[in-house]
């Protein structure tokens, strides 16, 4: 298959991924604002550890994030060590959807092999980590607890 490069195909793409961005920035702010609000408001962001008091499968990808931008890969890869191969991901979402020009089928599919061994792998470090070794700890101070702490006491709700 050979492949056009000319500027009209650049700018094609560019206004493609233009308008993407668009489509998208209402859902990512309203991301930063929740990060930003619930940070600020209860210390964390994982709204099953805020309600539920447990870990999510998720678990450990902002630590993992951030440690990684400080260049800290083995903390990263020891927080969630899903975080390279999502990140692998978005890489090939855009190299099928922008480059080659066409529905995202293969990262739909390594996306979705991803969310089911992250599935796996949070059942196994529930099972060995879970409640006392980071970021598999228990949260105490939840709303489920808190919701039960009111209702058991006398005069509850």
């Amino acid at each position: 298959m050979k492949m056009n490069h000319s500027p009209i195909l650049y700018k094609k793409r560019i206004k493609h991924l233009i308008s993407d961005v668009r489509h998208c920035l209402p859902g990512i702010l309203l991301c930063a604002l929740f990060l930003s609000v619930m940070t600020a408001a209860a210390g964390k962001v994982c709204p099953a550890r805020l309600l539920l008091g447990i870990p999510c499968p998720g678990c450990g990808l902002t630590r993992a994030t951030v440690l990684l931008l400080k260049g800290d890969i083995h903390g990263s890869l020891l927080c969630n060590p899903f975080l390279l191969p999502l990140l692998a991901g978005g890489v090939l979402f855009l190299y099928e959807h922008y480059v080659l020009e066409r529905k995202a089928r293969l990262f739909s599919v390594y996306i979705a092999v991803c969310i089911f061994l992250m599935v796996v792998f949070y059942i196994i470090r529930m099972k060995y980590w879970f409640p006392d070794r980071p970021p598999m700890i228990y949260e105490p101070h939840n709303l489920l607890h808190l919701l039960f702490t009111v209702l058991k006491s006398p005069g509850g709700l």
